[in-house]
């Protein structure tokens, strides 16, 4: 009866614990009345490394309460979830993917099911909830700010967990961008970095453990006392005037990935329906890329800049960066114009020669919270579809994607019809 299964699953739960603590992987018993399935990846040394406490004593309570069945993984190191997600054949019987980290794991999730023949279609119909236990919580802000949920803590993970194990929420479609180095590609959701933003996310990296977030604004101390400029070439197509298609958000719980997958109608950009998995295992990644760019007449990397339609710039820069949301942490707005659906990128750059001084620098990283940086004039923004982006001093300067450092000296990223969903609604 009720009272009994109750009574072994408790006992089930205490066990698994147990094991929990010895090793990485937790499985719930699947219950009879259960509304739905996660898979959930937590990693233990993201921001102050309070992932594991938070699952159990706040997220595990309620999914319990909201008989919400759950595969629990904790990862162990870099590529850990990326691996996982690539190769589960029943990635498609979970309703939803719900990550305990920071952006940095969202990323690696997100890449992960870019490596799979199946890719577009579970990104239509497999969401990701996320709970923030990571010192860069970028993505989850830029849905918060544009709900007016609160982005400061305890609220702001309070109400993450809310969402995630609600047996009503919706995930909202978020548009995705493509970035390209010389020998790979990168699906992207939230910043590209090159300079001083870079630096700071970055060099900061070593307080992160015992600082978490406010990591950045001692990083932002020391780069603007020991200021950097770097040399390079910024090339890129302005965002023709077009309206941004708005996409509704739809439910997590009641019909698995799979359920939703057979009636599915979202063809992969240029192939119909009957032929799209013949095309995603037979092309080569880099032509599947290209034709998922919302634009035409953009080059691969390794090839020139068209004379005609971009904008280039060779010049000494303090940095470079790029946003595709509205937020890079829930400390405050780095372009509050950013949407969820947007297709198209902000992007800003700060040359040497239009900075007035150190502390006009200094000035700017402290109005970030309140997004009064956009009246500086030395920091310049423009909507762009592309952008291209080239280092000319080898070996000084690093570009970050996603607040994850790629190891390479030139970026092209470019809008794209690509799309995944985040839980963002009760």
């Amino acid at each position: 009866d009720r009272a009994e299964r109750s009574t072994i699953e408790e006992s089930l739960g205490k066990m698994q614990s147990h094991c929990f603590a010895q090793g990485d992987f937790k499985w719930r018993p699947a219950m009879s009345d259960s509304i739905g399935r996660l898979l959930i990846f937590v990693n233990p040394n993201s921001g102050y490394m309070k992932g594991v406490k938070t699952f159990n004593e706040k997220v595990e309570p309620e999914l319990r309460r909201k008989h919400i069945d759950f595969e629990l993984i904790i990862t162990d190191g870099a590529d850990h979830a990326k691996t996982i997600v690539e190769t589960r054949e029943d990635l498609a019987d979970f309703n939803a993917i719900l990550i305990l980290s920071g952006d940095g794991l969202i990323f690696e999730v997100l890449n992960g099911i870019f490596n799979r023949r199946d890719h577009w279609e579970l990104l239509h119909v497999l969401p990701i909830g996320v709970v923030p236990s990571g010192s860069g919580n970028g993505l989850l802000a830029s849905v918060f700010a544009s709900r007016d949920y609160p982005l400061k803590n305890p609220s702001f993970t309070n109400r993450a967990i809310e969402l995630a194990t609600s047996a009503t929420c919706l995930a909202q479609p978020v548009n995705l961008i493509h970035a390209q180095t010389r020998d790979a590609n990168y699906a992207a959701f939230l910043s590209v970095g090159w300079g001083l933003m870079a630096d700071i996310d970055v060099e900061s990296e070593r307080w992160r453990k015992s600082l978490g977030s406010n990591r950045f604004v001692l990083g932002a101390l020391i780069r603007c006392c020991n200021l950097r400029t770097y040399r390079g070439r910024l090339s890129y197509r302005e965002h023709s005037l077009s309206d941004d298609c708005a996409h509704p958000p739809f439910a997590v719980f009641g019909r698995t990935a799979a359920e939703k997958l057979r009636d599915c109608t979202c063809n992969k950009p240029g192939t119909s329906r009957r032929n799209r998995t013949e095309s995603t295992t037979t092309r080569r990644n880099e032509d599947i890329w290209l034709t998922a760019h919302s634009i035409e007449g953009v080059p691969p990397i390794e090839e020139p800049i068209p004379e005609e339609g971009w904008t280039v710039i060779e010049d000494e820069f303090v940095g470079v960066y790029a946003m595709a949301r509205s937020h890079i942490s829930n400390d405050g707005p780095m372009q509050p114009r950013a949407m969820l659906d947007d297709e198209r990128i902000y992007l800003s750059f700060i040359r040497k020669r239009d900075l007035p001084s150190r502390g006009s620098l200094l000035k700017m990283l402290i109005a970030l919270e309140k997004g009064n940086h956009l009246n500086m004039d030395f920091l310049k923004w423009v909507d762009v579809s592309s952008f291209r982006l080239e280092s000319l001093t080898p070996g000084k300067g690093r570009i970050v994607l996603d607040g994850e450092t790629i190891g390479s000296e030139s970026i092209q990223v470019t809008v794209t019809n690509y799309r995944t969903a985040i839980i963002s609604d009760l």
